[in-house]
């Protein structure tokens, strides 16, 4: 097939992935008891964002296992991506069952030259998660102690565990993918300071950012 046939028809595919997450969303938020109410201009969101980046890991990548696990990642960090900018909330229900999705993943993931098991790509999978983390647990009371509010919210605690599990620590693809996205939520927040669109004392949402991130590291550092 052709490369940029394949590219777009992946593109389709993520497209319906995206739709799929918005109904997954609202159930979930239902059991979460969050309030997710989507005007139709927002359920296009996650349609629009599943069908980019489909497309562009399938174009740098073609039809290899890898495109198959970055797409799964690339889908559970579009609901959160959304999902965070809509309500400010990560949900547990997404969390949680992502660390376990990426920790399997973690033992067919091509990042090293010997096969996989025993090598570190599933080895290194849970020492990343602790440590990034560990990171953004003392960021989170750090930023409490600070700033007297959530500078990161517990969301975030979480998130980066599932980006350590997810990227791991090969060619130090969890640090790139971390502070990616936190160069970018402070470059945005000290815009918004100057700007006065937000104050010192409010808090900034970094998942969005830390999503960001982590797309940047997994599409940059492709085997």
């Amino acid at each position: 097939m052709n490369h940029l046939l394949f590219a777009f028809a992946w593109a389709v595919v993520g497209g319906i992935v995206g739709a799929s997450l918005n109904y997954l969303s609202r159930w979930l938020a239902r059991i979460e008891e969050i309030e997710f109410r989507q005007s139709v201009r927002e359920m296009l969101l996650m349609p629009a964002l599943g069908a980019g980046f489909f497309f562009l890991f399938a174009l740098q990548l073609g039809i290899q296992r890898v495109l198959f696990i970055d797409s799964v990642y690339a889908a559970i960090l579009v609901q959160v991506l959304a999902f965070d900018l809509k309500t400010r909330y990560i949900l547990d229900l997404v969390m949680f069952p992502s660390w376990v999705i990426a920790f399997a993943l973690a033992f067919v993931t091509p990042w090293t030259a010997y096969l996989t098991w025993p090598w570190p790509d599933w080895r290194t999978a849970p020492v990343a998660a602790l440590i990034a983390g560990g990171i953004f647990f003392l960021l989170y009371f750090g930023g409490q102690a600070v700033f007297g509010a959530e500078a990161f919210g517990f969301g975030d605690v979480k998130l980066a565990v599932f980006i350590g599990m997810a990227t791991g620590l090969t060619n130090l693809r969890m640090v790139h993918a971390l502070l990616y996205g936190v160069f970018l939520g402070g470059f945005v927040a000290i815009i918004l300071l100057i700007t006065r669109i937000r104050h010192l004392k409010e808090a900034v949402p970094y998942g969005p950012f830390l999503v960001i991130g982590t797309l940047i590291s997994l599409y940059a550092q492709a085997p």
